[in-house]
């Protein structure tokens, strides 16, 4: 069969005949002129894929330039400039010098347009086993690394990555035409480790339990005990204070011959010994409540803790005055 592709450079590409794979030919044939179709109809993104699977069922070198015309009006520079310089290689080998040159005058036509990208790999990254770099998707081996090499417009994502360590992703962007890009491909970092399912610890047997000392809890009444204690000292200053109080006012009930020697004693005596009396008294109660909360205080401190739970130890200290009369009233719950 003869293919007749008509181009926009007025070029003729006669495509090869032969019968080399039965039924191969008749699917790249009809696949070559629905992409034609398509192609003239403006429709590239369709027209595309078709004449290259067209090719692939029957390599054909008039497909080939089809294609690459195909892709650079696409916009696909790098992947048309690819194509015609693998159909012109396969023209030189055909020895068709009207196709070897077309297909090299359209490569000479992109070469300017090219835009470029070049992936570097840290050494360090590029020693891990298992390291591997791809470029949207496609593996990129080690000899193509901090190479500049073509690449057509668009969005491009670059991966790296290693068993054990964490992936590297970075996406580019080629939006003018002869630009240049670079990505640079850091060392990768080790992924943590997890532990696995079964390698969770199982809680301790009893027997293994019993050997170990169960922690000590805190004693729960020290904090009451400092409290009732310095409530106690407290008290004990003031039965002090009383106490001297009391001695002031019985001194004054006899200056200036209120009170004689049998006791005998005027309005202004008597009412001095009335006072005096009353702080003795407050002073002898507080001496006995201070005493009584200070040593409770240093028990509840020194008081070991219970095994069973405990309530809140609560404490109240009232104080009780009256006429000729003073006291004080402690109650609490431990």
């Amino acid at each position: 069969m003869i293919r007749k592709i008509v181009c926009a450079t007025s070029l003729i590409f006669c495509a090869h005949s032969g019968l080399a794979y039965a039924g191969d030919a008749a699917t790249a044939e009809a696949l070559f002129r629905e992409g034609r179709t398509l192609m003239d109809a403006g429709n590239y993104a369709a027209a595309c894929p078709k004449l290259e699977e067209s090719y692939a069922q029957d390599p054909a070198t008039g497909t080939l330039l089809a294609l690459g015309i195909c892709q650079e009006r696409a916009g696909q520079t790098a992947s048309a400039w690819a194509t015609y310089s693998e159909a012109a290689g396969r023209a030189k080998r055909d020895g068709r010098a009207d196709r070897e040159k077309a297909a090299r005058e359209h490569m000479a036509a992109l070469e300017p347009k090219l835009s470029h990208l070049t992936i570097s790999v840290d050494p360090s990254a590029a020693s891990v086993g298992g390291f591997s770099v791809k470029r949207d998707g496609h593996e990129i081996g080690a000899g193509a690394w901090g190479t500049r090499v073509p690449i057509d417009p668009g969005e491009h994502t670059i991966e790296a990555s290693a068993p054990g360590h964490r992936p590297f992703s970075a996406k580019i962007s080629i939006t003018t035409p002869a630009s240049a890009q670079t990505v640079q491909i850091p060392p990768l970092a080790l992924e943590p480790v997890t532990p696995s399912a079964g390698a969770v610890a199982s809680a301790p047997s009893p027997e293994s339990r019993a050997d170990v000392p169960a922690p000590r809890p805190a004693a729960p009444l020290r904090v009451p005990g400092l409290i009732v204690g310095g409530v106690g000292l407290v008290t004990l200053g003031v039965s002090g204070v009383f106490a001297l109080r009391a001695g002031s006012l019985n001194r004054d009930s006899k200056a200036d011959g209120h009170c004689d020697a049998r006791n005998q004693c005027d309005d202004v005596g008597a009412s001095k010994r009335d006072d005096a009396k009353t702080a003795a008294n407050i002073a002898t109660v507080t001496v006995l409540a201070g005493g009584a909360l200070t040593a409770l205080g240093v028990t509840l401190f020194l008081l070991k803790p219970r095994t069973e739970p405990t309530r809140a130890a609560q404490l109240q200290a009232l104080p009780l005055l009256g006429q000729g009369q003073a006291g004080m009233l402690v109650q609490g719950r431990f």
